[in-house]
C-alpha cells in the first residue's frame, strides 16, 4: 500500500500498474471485485432509500412520467450516512488518487443512476469536466454496478484515449430539452453514427465491478431494453489537490444549486476544502 485512506477499516484493493497503465493511457479501466457482497446490499437499501426520499437535486431524465424512468440523484451521501460508511471512509479513494496520480484525495460527489427495466432513455455522449464546478485534471468517476450489467440493460460505453484529446464540449442535456448551452464549446461528435472510427470500451459487469473514468473521457450508454432487469449505477467522483472551483455557462443547475448551498464560500479558482468536500487520502512519505 502506497497511501493511507482515512477511516479505511479494509486492507487496499489489489490495483496493478498495468490498471494504472491502461487507465492514465486509456481513460478508463475496469476493476472486478471491488465492493464485496455485504457492501453492494448495503449500497442497494441505500439507493432504494435515496428513491423513496428524493433529494433536492433528483430528477428523472424520461420526459413521459408514464414511462419507465431513468432516475438521477446527486449529494445523497449529504443526507444519508449508509454513503458515507460504504462509499467515502473505505479505500475507494486510494484507487482513485494512484489512479490519477495523485498527493492527495477529496471526495467530491456521488451520483445515482437508476434506469429501469424498458427504460428507453439513452445516456448521450458527453464527458463529465463541462457539468461540474472544477477545473483541473485530477477528477475521476468510479461508476458502481449494483446489479449485473450487460448492453442489453444499458452498459456504459467509453472512448478510449478520448481525455487526451484537447477537447472540452458543451454538456449534452440528459433531457434534451436545451437548458444546458455554452455556444463557447463545440458538440461532442455523434460517436453512434461513425462507430467504426472510434476505439470504444465497454463490459459485462458483476455488482461489486467498477469502471474508473477520467472526467474528460467521452462516454454514454444505451437505454436498457430489458423487461425485467434494473439498472442501478452509482458513481462516486473523487478530485486530486489540482483540482478549483470553477463556473462557466451550461453547468446544470443541480451543480450551480449544490455548489451554492455546499461551497457558499468559495471563489473561483479556490482549492475544495472543509466537510463537504472530505480528504479522505495522501500519499504516505516516500513513495
Amino acid at each position: 500500500m502506497d497511501g493511507r485512506t482515512l477511516g479505511e477499516t479494509r486492507d487496499s484493493y489489489p490495483l496493478t500498474g498495468a490498471d494504472i497503465d491502461e487507465f492514465r493511457r486509456d481513460g478508463i479501466v475496469c476493476l472486478r471485485g471491488v465492493f464485496d457482497a455485504a457492501e453492494v446490499e448495503g449500497l442497494r437499501a441505500a439507493v432504494a432509500w435515496t428513491m423513496a426520499n428524493p433529494g433536492p437535486w433528483a430528477m428523472n431524465f424520461v420526459g413521459d412520467k408514464t414511462k419507465p424512468a431513468f432516475f438521477g440523484d446527486v449529494f445523497a451521501w449529504t443526507r444519508n450516512p449508509a454513503y458515507r460508511d460504504l462509499c467515502i471512509n473505505r479505500y475507494a479513494a486510494e484507487i482513485a488518487g494512484r489512479l490519477m496520480g495523485a498527493r492527495s484525495v477529496r471526495f467530491y460527489f456521488d451520483h445515482l443512476l437508476v434506469k429501469e427495466p424498458g427504460s428507453a432513455a439513452p445516456t448521450p455522449w458527453h464527458q463529465d469536466g463541462p457539468y461540474f464546478a472544477i477545473k483541473g485534471d485530477q477528477c475521476c468517476s468510479i461508476w458502481i454496478a449494483l446489479d449485473p450489467v450487460t448492453r442489453e440493460t444499458g452498459a456504459v460505453e467509453y472512448v478510449r484515449g478520448s481525455h487526451r484529446w484537447g477537447k472540452f464540449y458543451e454538456p449534452a442535456g440528459f433531457t434534451n430539452d436545451g437548458r444546458l448551452k455554452n455556444d463557447a464549446l463545440e458538440k461532442a461528435p455523434d460517436i453512434d453514427a461513425e462507430r467504426g472510427r472510434y476505439d470504444i470500451a465497454c463490459w459485462d459487469m458483476a455488482p461489486g465491478d467498477v469502471t474508473v473514468h477520467h472526467v474528460l473521457t467521452l462516454h454514454g450508454a444505451p437505454g436498457n431494453v430489458s423487461q425485467d432487469r434494473r439498472r442501478r449505477g452509482l458513481s462516486l467522483r473523487f478530485i486530486g489537490e489540482d483540482i478549483v472551483h470553477d463556473m462557466r455557462p451550461g453547468m446544470p443547475h443541480t451543480m450551480t444549486e449544490a455548489m451554492k448551498r455546499l461551497g457558499p464560500h468559495m471563489k473561483i479558482g479556490d482549492p475544495f476544502s472543509g466537510e463537504a468536500f472530505p480528504l479522505l487520502w495522501e500519499k504516505s512519505a516516500g513513495h
